[in-house]
């Protein structure tokens, strides 16, 4: 059985993707068996939506409410009694260092990522899972959390000594 690894760019939206925040049961219990599942739905443009199709992957995903791109949804298992496809996706700044929960904060709707997912056949005839390996923060929108009177300014995540606001 095959596996490809595909890069896809686009905006994030419900990053739940840490061990804090991951979606302990799923639609009707889809996450339940494996402890949950750290989840992100990826906003694409018909370029990378390209991409993911031409892996063979079968995620199709829907139309965005705001005419931004198409929506998918990428999951990762947390918890198949195998360490190489499941715990939470590795996740880093766009300088490719190790990002930091505590200091960094949860991804917010709208940053841009680049998501790093592995498509492999299975023993099923004409059908391919698809699974979340990485993410990588390009622009980070920092989460709001709906009781914050008073959210702290938005912090761009940069490669080089520039900040961007």
């Amino acid at each position: 059985m095959a596996t490809r690894k595909v890069k896809l760019v686009g905006i994030a939206e419900w990053a739940k993707v840490f061990p804090q925040n991951r979606d302990h049961k799923g639609y009707e219990g889809a996450y339940e068996d494996s402890d949950g599942a750290c989840t992100v739905d990826l906003i694409m443009d018909d370029s990378n939506l390209s991409l993911l199709q031409a892996s063979r992957s079968m995620k199709k995903g829907t139309p965005d409410k705001d005419g931004r791109g198409t929506k998918v949804k990428f999951v990762r298992k947390y918890d198949t009694g195998l360490d190489w496809n499941s715990g939470p996706p590795v996740i880093l700044k766009s300088d490719d260092t190790k990002w930091d929960l505590d200091v960094d904060g949860f991804i917010g709707n709208g940053s841009k990522v680049e998501v790093h997912i592995s498509v492999y056949d299975t023993k099923y005839k004409d059908k391919c899972g698809t699974r979340l390996d990485k993410i990588k923060v390009l622009e980070l929108e920092r989460y709001v959390t709906p009781d914050d009177d008073n959210p702290p300014p938005p912090q761009a995540v940069v490669a080089d000594d520039s900040v961007l606001f």
